[in-house]
């Protein structure tokens, strides 16, 4: 028996001895350092009919080891001389990995970003995209294989037009990144495939420091010195934003509509701010919020007065409210979600908050937050300032009494726990109001505790 006679008919280690140019080409067994050499050549950009000659071999065998070391080589196609691709390197080796390796990547980086089902097709598409252009198929087999459009693979080649998640990876990793913080943008466009203006944000919140290097980040809105200046404050400083980001957490406590966006990409949310129309000074209350939000890079402006509706609209007095409302922005997503500590499609309404954190921070920022809070859901009674709070009366009454206001306590109504009360004489010392705005209630409580 001959020395090939028991080997498989096209085994790679056969040299393709019944071909016609068997005489033309030295026998050998090949292996499988030279399908690696073969390999390498084929991934440098010569073809299998460049490479076989050279070691006088026939091309299917080539073509079978590229294959059994995982190369795929297509009947018909062959390498054409392609456009560059405009990537970074370090795109194209995060890609070479696969999808699933760029989720994995992108979740440990991004704050709110959901990999949606055609969005995972799309980055599925653009990683094989990758591998075959590398291999030198030309656009129109590209486009054929992958099943999109031939115009489609000349924009992801030329990077005029990326899925959004390619986008958003090739942003993390042209960004710095921290251990313990995740990025999101603040501003959200084109239904969330242009994102703008990246921030890191905290996975936890330990004391005012984490605030501080949050909001370091953010340049306050241009407005917001405008609308500083019509409540009589002066340009607010570091410490003052750090304290108005408390209190604009007091307000989503409080009476601040909290919406999510339809957006499925990026979680993101607007705040949409109701005052009553029948005391003028909530006016003021609701441009404070507002500076709150611009001193964040969140645009929040006045919108039309909102006419009573429903219950409100059957009442005995019925009174159109003043109102505010901001963009949507991931940022405000966080807010409520982190901060908060409530999950998607929760309420504040409904759901206990999870804000452990917050005793762990300055006095300064506590006061701000139940002052929020207070301007929100506060009534001055005779005696006691009641702060409607229910589900979350147990938390705010414990804040309270991390200010030292001792005599604040949870009563309950109706077999649930409703409200937090705490003495007008110690309200009034914090103030439990703020006093900035010197609103109706900041009145009422100082003119109580006067008598």
């Amino acid at each position: 028996m001959s020395a090939v006679s028991h080997l498989r008919k096209g085994s790679p280690e056969c040299d393709g001895a019944h071909s016609q140019d068997t005489a033309k080409r030295r026998y050998r067994r090949w292996r499988e350092e030279d399908g690696k050499r073969w390999k390498e050549s084929f991934e440098c950009g010569k073809s299998i009919l460049e490479i076989a000659p050279a070691d006088q071999v026939d091309p299917k065998v080539v073509s079978q080891w590229l294959h059994r070391l995982g190369v795929e080589v297509y009947q018909g196609r062959h390498r054409v001389e392609q456009l560059p691709l405009k990537i970074t390197n370090e795109l194209a080796e995060l890609l070479s990995h696969g999808p699933d390796h760029v989720l994995k990547f992108l979740n440990e980086r991004v704050w709110g970003l959901t990999a949606t089902e055609s969005g995972a097709e799309q980055l599925r598409k653009f990683c094989k995209f990758i591998e075959l252009h590398k291999q030198g198929i030309g656009v129109e087999d590209i486009a054929s294989l992958i099943q999109v459009h031939r115009t489609t693979v000349a924009e992801w080649r030329d990077g005029t037009d990326r899925p959004y998640l390619i986008g958003v990876a090739r942003t993390m990793l042209l960004s710095k990144h921290k251990i313990g913080w995740k990025a999101l943008p603040l501003h959200l466009g084109s239904g969330g495939n242009v994102q703008d203006r990246w921030i890191l944000v905290p996975s936890t919140i330990q004391s005012d420091s984490d605030i501080n290097e949050l909001l370091q980040q953010i340049s306050p809105l241009q407005e917001s010195n405008m609308v500083a200046e019509s409540l009589g404050l002066s340009v607010p400083d570091q410490q003052l934003r750090i304290e108005l980001f408390g209190y604009l957490i007091g307000i989503c406590l409080g009476d601040a509509g909290k919406t999510s966006s339809s957006e499925q990409r990026f979680a993101s949310m607007n705040l949409d701010l109701q005052l009553s129309m029948k005391h003028e000074s909530n006016e003021k209350i609701g441009d404070l919020v507002r500076l709150a939000a611009n001193l964040i890079g969140i645009r929040m402006t006045r919108i039309a007065d909102k006419h009573p509706t429903g219950a409100t609209r059957s009442s005995k007095d019925p009174t159109d409210a003043y109102r505010w409302s901001s963009e949507r922005s991931p940022f405000l997503a966080w807010i409520v979600r982190h901060c908060l500590g409530l999950e998607r499609g929760k309420t504040t309404s409904h759901e206990k908050v999870r804000m452990d954190w917050i005793f762990g921070m300055s006095s300064g920022f506590r006061k701000r937050f139940v002052q929020g809070l207070a301007d929100s859901d506060g009534t001055v009674r005779p005696y006691v300032v009641e702060i409607t709070s229910t589900p979350n009366t147990e938390f705010v009454t414990s804040t309270l009494h991390s200010l030292g206001l001792s005599s604040a306590y949870s009563r309950e109504e109706n077999h649930s726990m409703l409200r937090s009360v705490v003495k007008n004489t110690e309200a009034a010392r914090l103030p439990i109001f703020n006093e900035f705005t010197k609103g109706y209630r900041y009145q009422q409580l100082i003119s109580r505790t006067r008598k």
